[in-house]
């Protein structure tokens, strides 16, 4: 097995890799309070569902995912922070320069298709908005109408009365 590796191994230096492998990124406070209280609002799920499976913090399925994302996170964190001080020591830029230009992967033709039906969409939706306040209106107005109309029968009523 290890000769396998060794044929198929590139011995390439490290920036043409960019291979890393580190331990987790500090557990920052906010987290830890995060942590306990998603803790603490899964026990309490617990407790009030007794239906459900009761499980120990340390057991518990829902909180191992949350804790295993947590982890593959500051994973993450670790090697992006210890990759940057790396590229920093061999001079390596981290950031695009500020005149930098991508090449597109759309066509200008094919944007400005995807703009004119976005433009199209806001268009009917402001005259859809329109169209509803105004039938509100209208229909607030044959209201107070209807409630005037009453009011006045009522009053016609009972001074006959």
């Amino acid at each position: 097995m290890r000769q396998k590796l060794d044929e198929i191994k590139l011995n390439l230096p490290w920036i043409e890799r960019i291979d890393m492998v580190n331990a987790l990124a500090p557990l920052t406070p906010e987290l830890t309070l995060q942590m306990q209280e998603q803790e603490v609002r899964r026990a309490k799920q617990l407790q009030r569902n007794r239906k459900l499976p009761q499980y120990k913090p340390s057991e518990d399925p829902v909180l191992n995912d949350f804790r295993r994302e947590n982890m593959f996170h500051r994973q993450a964190q670790g090697t992006i922070m210890e990759g940057i001080n790396r590229l920093k020591k061999l001079g390596i830029p981290i950031s695009r320069p500020n005149d930098y230009f991508a090449e597109m992967a759309k066509s200008d033709e094919h944007m400005q298709k995807v703009r004119e039906n976005l433009m199209k969409k806001q268009v009917m939706t402001q005259r859809s908005e329109k169209v509803r306040q105004q039938l509100r209106q209208g229909c607030e107005a044959n209201a107070n109408r209807d409630n005037s109309k009453k009011e006045t029968r009522r009053g016609k009523k009972i001074g006959r009365g």
